[in-house]
C-alpha cells in the first residue's frame, strides 16, 4: 500500500512540476511578446500557445514561405515595416513551407484570430509538379498543430482526411514520423481508445517542447523593433527610396537581380544564352489541391483570407524560356469563387524592375507595394 501511495504522489508532484514550469513559460513568453512575435523559428511556428499570446486584435498572421526571410538590404522588409499601432505581423513560414503545412496550423489557431483575417502569400516554386517534397515536408511538419488540427469540431471529416492522407504520402520515408502519425489517425478515428489517449499526451509533449525552446532563445530576440506610422505613411515617397536601393544593389546585370544572387546563381545560366523555346511553367501540380484545400478549411472557419501571387522576375523567366502567364490566370481563376477571399494580385508587376530580389524572391519595390496592399486590406472596413 506504501508503495502504491508513494507512486501516486511522484506522479501528483511530477505534474505540479510540468504545470509551474509550464506557467513560467507561459509568463516569460507573454512579458516578450513582441520579441517572440518577431522571432523566426519552426517551434515559434509550431507552438499554439505562442501564437496564442502574441496575436492580438491588431496582428495579421502571414503565411509564406522562403520570401518571408528577412533580406538584410531590403529596408522595406515586411517585419520592420508593418509594425504601427493599428497593425502588426506575424510571420509563419520558410523555405518549403507550403500549403499543407499552413492548412493544419490555419486549423489549429483559427481561434486565437481575432480579426479572423490572415494572408497566403503564393510563390509559383510552390506549384512544381510534385508540390511538395516527402524530402521537404518532414522537417517543416508541426506534429502539433496536425493533433489541434483534428481535434477541430468546425472542420469537416472530408478536409481532415484529405490531410491525414497527404501527411501520410509525404512522411513515406520518415518511418518514425509516420509511426506516429497512423497512431494519431487511430486516436482520431477512435477517440476514447488507448490512441485517443495517446494522442493527446503527444499533443501535450509537443507543445511543452515547442514552447521550451523558444523560451532558450528569449536573451537573443530583437526587444526593440521600430513603430512607423503606416496611416500617414507616404508610399509614393517608400516606392522611389526602394528603387534607388534596387539601384545599388543591382549594378552587374540588366535584369533587376540583386548582385552577389546573379554571380552565385545566375550569370552561368546567363552566358549559355537565351531559350528560344517558349514554354508555359507551373500549369500541373497536387499543390493546387492543397491550395483548395486550405481555401476551403479557411471558409469553413469563417476566415478571411488575403491570397497574394507573387510572380517571377519575368525578365529572366522569359530569357529561361519559361512563361508563366497561365500558371498567374490559373490562380487567380482558383480564387475567385471564394467569397472569403480578398486577391491581391502581383503579378502585373513581373517585369518591373527591382520588383524582385533575385529570380523568386521579391524585392525593394516588390515588398513596398506588399506591405501598401496588406495595410490596406486590413484596415479595410
Amino acid at each position: 500500500m506504501r508503495k502504491i501511495c508513494a507512486f501516486i504522489v511522484g506522479i501528483l508532484l511530477f505534474i505540479a512540476a510540468v504545470f509551474c514550469f509550464d506557467r513560467h513559460l507561459d509568463s516569460s513568453i507573454s512579458k516578450n511578446k513582441e520579441a517572440v512575435r518577431n522571432y523566426r523559428s519552426y517551434e515559434r511556428f509550431w507552438s499554439y500557445d505562442i501564437q496564442k499570446q502574441v496575436i492580438d486584435e491588431n496582428t495579421l498572421p502571414i503565411f509564406g514561405s522562403s520570401e518571408l526571410v528577412s533580406l538584410g538590404d531590403c529596408q522595406s522588409y515586411i517585419s520592420s515595416f508593418l509594425n504601427s499601432d493599428d497593425m502588426n505581423i506575424v510571420t509563419i513560414g520558410g523555405d518549403y513551407f507550403q500549403s499543407l503545412s499552413h492548412i493544419m496550423e490555419l486549423g489549429s489557431i483559427e481561434d486565437c484570430l481575432k480579426t479572423k483575417k490572415v494572408a497566403l502569400f503564393l510563390s509559383p516554386q510552390w506549384f512544381e509538379k510534385g508540390g511538395i517534397s516527402s524530402d521537404a515536408f518532414p522537417q517543416r511538419f508541426g506534429e502539433e498543430h496536425f493533433l489541434n488540427f483534428l481535434a477541430n469540431k468546425r472542420i469537416s471529416d472530408k478536409n481532415k482526411e484529405y490531410v491525414i492522407d497527404r501527411t501520410l504520402e509525404l512522411l513515406k520515408d520518415s518511418p518514425i514520423q509516420l509511426a506516429r502519425v497512423e497512431n494519431y489517425k487511430k486516436g482520431y478515428e477512435n477517440k476514447l481508445g488507448i490512441y485517443g489517449m495517446y494522442s493527446k499526451l503527444m499533443s501535450e509533449f509537443w507543445e511543452l517542447k515547442d514552447k521550451y525552446a523558444v523560451y532558450k532563445d528569449l536573451d537573443s530576440m530583437e526587444h526593440n523593433l521600430p513603430k512607423v506610422d503606416l496611416k500617414n505613411m507616404d508610399f509614393t515617397e517608400m516606392l522611389n527610396f526602394a528603387e534607388e536601393q534596387g539601384k545599388v544593389y543591382c549594378t552587374n546585370n540588366d535584369f533587376g537581380i540583386h548582385n552577389q544572387y546573379w554571380t552565385d546563381y545566375v550569370q552561368e545560366p546567363f552566358e549559355n544564352g537565351e531559350v528560344e523555346k517558349k514554354e508555359q511553367a507551373f500549369t500541373e501540380s497536387i499543390e493546387y489541391d492543397d491550395l483548395t484545400c486550405f481555401l476551403d478549411v479557411a471558409k469553413e472557419l469563417g476566415i478571411e483570407v488575403i491570397v497574394v501571387s507573387i510572380p517571377v522576375n519575368g525578365a529572366w523567366y522569359d530569357y529561361q524560356g519559361m512563361l508563366c502567364d497561365d500558371y498567374y490566370k490559373k490562380v487567380a481563376n482558383l480564387v475567385k469563387p471564394y467569397e472569403n477571399v480578398a486577391f491581391v494580385d502581383m503579378t502585373p508587376y513581373a517585369h518591373e524592375k527591382y520588383f524582385m530580389h533575385d529570380v523568386m524572391h521579391l524585392g525593394w519595390k516588390g515588398w513596398t507595394r506588399v506591405n501598401e496592399a496588406l495595410y490596406r486590406e486590413f484596415t479595410k472596413e
